[in-house]
């Protein structure tokens, strides 16, 4: 049996993360280390909880200081003794049977070098987190698999781990190009073994709300794999021409639906609901 190490940052997550905790420990998988960075939490509750959690068996509490996730992952994975490991932010939770269904497909198929699967959403949203199926064609336009996939420590080693330039954050989607790069393959498990939690803000929402950061890191990801892009250049010529086709036609639905919008609000009758609508 192959150990595999979760790698658990946190960054005063007392509130969620015994709930994280408990679904590692839950897994039908056994031979597990679980290895959480405490971040530089100075939060009472999550110190206090900290503390309690480093008495379990087999958690080992390493401490950084506000390395960000980025820098906490890369700490956690460096110390791991697993052959594989499985990144889990301290707010998330997976099914029980995930480890166990994702290392199997790792130990069958060395062609293979991530293991993900379909997820859903909880907290302040809920229902199916809906991603693309995965497919390369896909994944070479935008990031369409979580960090929350097991992979091997030896390819984390060998395309250098997460890079911490990425300072407004997609630098898991930066990673995996990495381990295409190495002629790794990704598997998605067609079944939903992983929860992920929406809070009311986030580091996603705060790198969508700057389109400057936006075009600034996906200009990076592209010049960081220049070997991968040559590989599929046509293809990802033709993948931005329809990808930008698409946006043309959205964004002409979108102008003929306020076009009506506006027309409607000068029915009286009708301005009345309109408004009553949008104060919803």
């Amino acid at each position: 049996m192959s150990k595999v190490s979760v790698i658990m940052p946190c960054y005063n997550d007392g509130a969620y993360i015994e709930e994280a905790i408990a679904s590692v420990y839950a897994q039908s998988y056994k031979d597990i280390e679980l290895i959480i960075v405490d971040d530089g939490s100075d939060d009472k509750h999550t110190l206090e909880i900290l503390n309690r959690i480093s008495s379990y068996n087999n958690a080992i509490i390493l401490k950084t200081d506000r390395l960000r996730p980025t820098g906490a992952r890369n700490a956690g994975i460096a110390i791991a003794t697993g052959k594989y490991i499985l990144p889990l932010d301290s707010d998330d939770r997976i099914e029980m049977d995930y480890i166990e269904k994702a290392v199997k497909i790792l130990d069958d198929n060395e062609r293979i070098g991530v293991v993900y699967c379909y997820a859903d959403l909880f907290g302040e949203s809920s229902g199916r987190w809906e991603l693309p199926d995965y497919a390369i064609d896909k994944m070479l336009i935008d990031n369409i698999v979580f960090v929350t996939s097991l992979f091997y420590k030896e390819d984390w080693e060998r395309v250098g781990g997460f890079k911490l330039n990425m300072k407004h954050g997609m630098e898991d989607y930066d990673f995996w190009l990495s381990i295409l790069e190495i002629d790794r393959e990704i598997y998605q498990i067609p079944e939903v073994l992983f929860h992920y939690r929406i809070k009311p803000t986030s580091r996603t929402t705060e790198f969508l709300s700057n389109i400057n950061n936006v075009q600034q890191t996906y200009r990076e990801i592209y010049q960081n794999h220049p070997l991968l892009y040559e590989k599929y250049k046509d293809k990802y010529a033709m993948l931005l021409r329809e990808t930008l086709i698409e946006q043309i036609f959205l964004n002409r639905a979108l102008q003929k639906s306020i076009a009506i919008l506006e027309r409607l609000k000068r029915i009286p009758i009708l301005k009345s609901i309109i408004k009553k609508l949008i104060m919803k």
